[in-house]
């Protein structure tokens, strides 16, 4: 598919679309040409987290804030904010935990209501120890919030001895919460207030309980014998875990293990036992493994690929073919990043066509990019169009906006969108 420069103004579709992305065509549009009628998908972006992975990609309400601001949509944005600190919606801690980033900003720039509001967003998800609203608080009060935070947590404690209290280590509890000395005002704090006291208190317990725990089971000492019987003898176990094993075993237990898999014919054993090389790789390729890699389920399908990728033999390629032409695009993608031929990129850029599920979408963008940046070449510029225009990631566009830079084939159109993305590192790669 081609890859076109986005036309202004947007239609409400492709605005919908940069807002959920972070694409600077959305703020391009703002500035350009004002909200246009599309002040209810702002406030909609600022009321629901649209991040395809808001843990790992950057946060976003700096940047939709910055569009909030533009819009002139402040106001607007607080009414449904408060709106929904009033629902009794079923809980959703992306969303909730997007809103008080939101609060914070909003906050920060003045609004003392978004502050009380804020502040009224520190809760606790039910039956869970996961709180929403202490890092935007803070960030934005930094001693006096982390004050007013941990004294909650110890009244929540109180209520609840089984509630699960953050373990940050004494010596680096200031640089985890961002706030130098805030480790001693806690413990001045502690002396006159008792529910303070019992925050430490509670964060010691977590500390001490976690330290047990993990010296309980030691991964790295089974050896391969052990791995195949507890595959034998666990059923119920899906033995995630054996990544971690097979990260660090020797490789004389790599190596039983790697005989008892090519020696089993129960899809569920071979599942759990390619779990062990899908950090390293399996030891050598062996003609068995083939069929795995053509498994009717998805799972076996993508661990086998996973266990031989990095490995380079010409039945590989011939697979990486196959699964190309049968629409595993993702799985032909990553056996030919050690299987590559000059002409493979117009090969994959052929089937490139959008993918509707953003699971499948940011896997298959993940594998053009490893082969993108293993074989660095302006013929791949197609490819990483297509990850820069369709990934559902920001960081993986980054990744496509690097490699396109470095390779001298990204687009003016790009590097000035880029200049107004979300990401502050792409935004950083385009100032660079």
């Amino acid at each position: 598919m081609q890859i076109k420069q986005p036309t202004f103004p947007l239609t409400t579709a492709a605005f919908a679309a940069a807002l959920r992305t972070g694409h600077g065509r959305a703020m391009q549009q703002v500035a350009s040409h004002g909200p246009n009628g599309f002040e209810d998908e702002i406030t909609q972006a600022c009321v629901s987290c649209l991040s395809y992975d808001p843990q790992c990609e950057a946060q976003r309400a700096p940047w939709l804030l910055s569009i909030v601001d533009r819009a002139k949509l402040s106001k607007k944005v607080l009414r449904a904010l408060e709106a929904m600190a009033d629902t009794s919606l079923p809980e959703n801690h992306r969303d909730m935990s997007h809103r008080s980033a939101i609060l914070k900003e909003l906050a920060s720039s003045g609004s003392e209501d978004a502050r009380s509001l804020l502040y009224r967003s520190l809760v606790r998800l039910s039956h869970t120890s996961d709180v929403i609203g202490v890092d935007q608080i803070l960030a934005l009060d930094g001693v006096d919030g982390l004050i007013h935070v941990a004294r909650q947590l110890g009244q929540w404690l109180r209520t609840d001895p089984d509630f699960w209290v953050d373990d940050c280590p004494s010596e680096q509890f200031d640089s985890l919460t961002g706030i130098k000395g805030g480790l001693a005002a806690l413990e001045r704090e502690a002396a006159v207030d008792s529910d303070i006291a019992n925050y430490l208190a509670g964060m010691r317990r977590t500390r001490e309980s976690r330290s047990a725990s993990s010296s309980r089971f030691n991964i790295p000492a089974y050896t391969g014998d052990e791995i195949v019987a507890h595959v034998s003898k666990n059923l119920g176990d899906q033995c995630h875990w054996f990544r971690r094993w097979g990260a660090k075993a020797a490789s004389d237990h790599l190596d039983t293990v790697f005989a008892a898999l090519l020696a089993s014919d129960e899809p569920e054993h071979v599942k759990r036992l390619l779990g062990c090389f899908a950090q390293k790789g399996v030891p050598r390729f062996d003609s068995r493994l083939l069929p795995w890699i053509a498994h009717p389920d998805e799972q076996i399908r993508r661990a086998a690929v996973r266990a031989v990728a990095p490995l380079t033999h010409g039945e590989l390629r011939q697979a990486a073919m196959r699964l190309l032409a049968a629409g595993e695009l993702a799985n032909g993608v990553s056996l030919l990043v050690n299987n590559f031929e000059a002409g493979d990129f117009a090969i994959c850029a052929e089937y490139l066509e959008p993918l509707h599920d953003a699971d499948q979408a940011h896997r298959l963008v993940g594998e053009l990019l490893d082969l993108c940046e293993a074989h660095p070449d302006a013929g791949a510029s197609h490819c990483l169009l297509y990850v820069y225009e369709l990934s559902p990631c920001s960081i993986c566009r980054k990744r496509a906006l690097k490699a396109l830079i470095d390779t001298s084939a990204a687009p003016a159109w790009v590097l000035t969108e880029a200049a107004h993305d979300a990401d502050p590192d792409v935004r950083a790669l385009v100032a660079a």
